[in-house]
């Protein structure tokens, strides 16, 4: 199935990368991969993930430790919707 990254995601994902990369080369490249590896498994297996419906309607996720990122399955395609990490207050992340 096909993945589109959502824009709140993908300002998400750079966060991430710029975060590792200023810190440690081969974190961020691991972190590149892990994050390419779970995609490609939710488009293979979109329901893979863990029903996260209590933070909205149809949401999911599967952990690319220690982030965690959310999408929703579509009758043509999943929606990555964010990447965050762990220990951020989740709940209100999705309420803003």
């Amino acid at each position: 199935m096909q993945i589109f990254v959502s824009d709140q995601a993908d300002a998400d994902l750079i966060q991430i990368y710029q975060y590792l990369i200023e810190r440690n080369l081969a974190a961020a490249e691991s972190f590149v991969r892990e994050i390419d590896r779970k995609f490609n498994n939710i488009g293979d297996f979109p329901f893979i993930g863990r029903d996260r419906s209590a933070l909205s309607n149809g949401i999911r996720s599967v952990v690319a430790h220690p982030y965690v990122i959310f999408y929703a399955v579509k009758p043509d395609n999943i929606i990555i919707l964010r990447v965050l990490h762990g220990h951020r207050d989740i709940d209100a992340e999705f309420q803003r």
